[in-house]
């Protein structure tokens, strides 16, 4: 399985607070990894540090072997990693379609003409409409945004990553907010992208039935520091994984 994703010695502290301790450690093309830990553990800073919007301390990271740790985001965005966040991201007043094609037209250097005759740019539009396809949002691509359930604007944020052809792509809380139902349709939605071996998840998750369903590996942060990494049932059966976030309930 090829690294698509290299880290070492990643470190990086806030006073004395240490949310990465030298961390190393890679990520396999094709394979979904969840990253999990109690709060404070350093999962969302490391997804910042990796995705270039807050520099480390110290250490390097390595995007299929090229060193990335001093590119600044879009610099990032270009070479294919790409990352979503907590909070929805997206535009509430433009409608779906026009979500999704702002990153498509920046991607082809023409995001200054976004609102050109969608006429003129075919191959844009037949890229919205995949992206949109993928979603299964095509009946609501000229809604607005705002008009979209909570779980359907979270699919449509990961929409506007998706649209960049992203080789990795960090989800950070993805189902947040959502209910039953909506997180449901989020896993099945981001199983049947990873299928497709065009884009590689990582997912940093709360909901511990999405992340032993969805995920092929498991990274568990306490501290700064991996405490385990493994499959769902290495980490399920993990002493100090119990002890320091799942609990003993988690293996009932």
């Amino acid at each position: 399985m090829s690294s698509l994703l290299k880290v070492e010695g990643l470190s990086k502290a806030f006073g004395r607070v240490v949310t990465a301790d030298g961390l190393n450690f890679e990520i396999h093309a094709g394979q979904i990894t969840s990253i999990i830990g109690p709060n404070g553990a350093g999962k969302s800073t490391l997804i910042n540090i990796l995705s270039g919007t807050l520099a480390a301390d110290a250490g390097r990271v390595f995007l299929e072997g090229r060193d990335i740790t001093r590119l600044p985001t879009h610099r990032r965005v270009r070479l294919g990693l790409c990352r979503s966040f907590q909070v929805v991201n997206v535009f509430p007043d433009l409608t779906v379609f026009e979500n999704i094609q702002i990153p498509v037209l920046g991607i082809v250097r023409k995001a200054h003409h976004v609102f050109r005759s969608l006429r003129r740019e075919r191959g844009v539009t037949e890229r919205v409409m995949e992206v949109l396809g993928q979603l299964k949002l095509v009946g609501r691509a000229h809604d607005l945004a705002s008009e979209l359930s909570h779980g359907d604007q979270r699919l449509l944020e990961i929409g506007i990553a998706l649209a960049v052809k992203p080789k990795l792509l960090f989800l950070d809380e993805p189902t947040a907010g959502m209910n039953p139902v909506e997180r449901v349709e989020t896993l099945e939605t981001i199983r049947r992208l990873s299928a497709t071996g065009r884009t590689t998840f990582v997912i940093v998750e709360h909901d511990m039935d999405i992340v032993f369903s969805l995920s092929d590996r498991v990274m568990v942060l306490h501290r700064g520091e991996i405490i385990c990494d493994g499959t769902a049932e290495e980490v399920k059966n993990d002493k100090q994984t119990r002890e320091c976030y799942l609990g003993e309930e988690v293996i009932e």
